[in-house]
């Protein structure tokens, strides 16, 4: 009788032995699990707009800025730029199609100041250029749908002194008038 009581003690204690090494190879397993963690943040809704929007010219900013549309589109540096949800997407033209940037990744102008600010920038000449009409002295153009054909950060679209010689606004090197803006 005692070797059997001894032999289950034996036993017990093995067994105990057994579960601690397993639950030790358990929590040597999780300290050694690493965790990934991916944001997918998806295109935003399409920029959608009866006609191209005008893009006047920020000076402190540097940047151009859609007047006239419900959204937040800026252009510099030959491309587009659209904040939504509080996220900023670029493209090639006002219309997208739009890929995720990060704001590291943003022209000065736009780093340098909340949105908040740029859209009182946006209303303020808005509003100038509404009310001195063709004669309206800033930078400004008509943006284009999504061609991506800027290669400059005036976007040839000259000085904006007036409606120039008919080809468009301004009187610098761009094409305004001639079916492509």
């Amino acid at each position: 009788m005692r070797i059997i009581i001894a032999r289950m003690a034996m036993i017990a204690r093995g067994g105990t032995l057994l579960s601690l090494m397993l639950l030790g190879g358990l929590f040597s397993t999780q300290a050694r699990a690493q965790v990934h963690v991916n944001i997918n943040i998806g295109p935003p809704a399409p920029v959608i707009v009866e006609a191209p929007p005008q893009m006047l010219f920020l000076p402190d900013p540097g940047v151009y800025v859609a007047v006239g549309i419900p959204y937040d589109v800026f252009f510099i540096s030959g491309h587009y730029y659209y904040f939504h949800g509080n996220n900023w997407f670029w493209g090639p033209g006002y219309g997208g199609p739009w890929a995720y940037v990060e704001y590291r990744s943003l022209p000065p102008g736009l780093q340098k100041y909340k949105v908040v600010r740029l859209r009182e920038y946006r209303e303020r000449e808005y509003k100038v250029y509404r009310v001195q009409g063709q004669n309206f002295g800033g930078k400004h153009f008509y943006a284009v749908a999504g061609d991506g054909d800027r290669d400059d950060d005036d976007g040839g679209h000259g000085n904006g002194n007036g409606h120039g010689n008919g080809n468009g606004h301004g009187n610098g090197k761009g094409n305004h008038g001639k079916g492509k803006h």
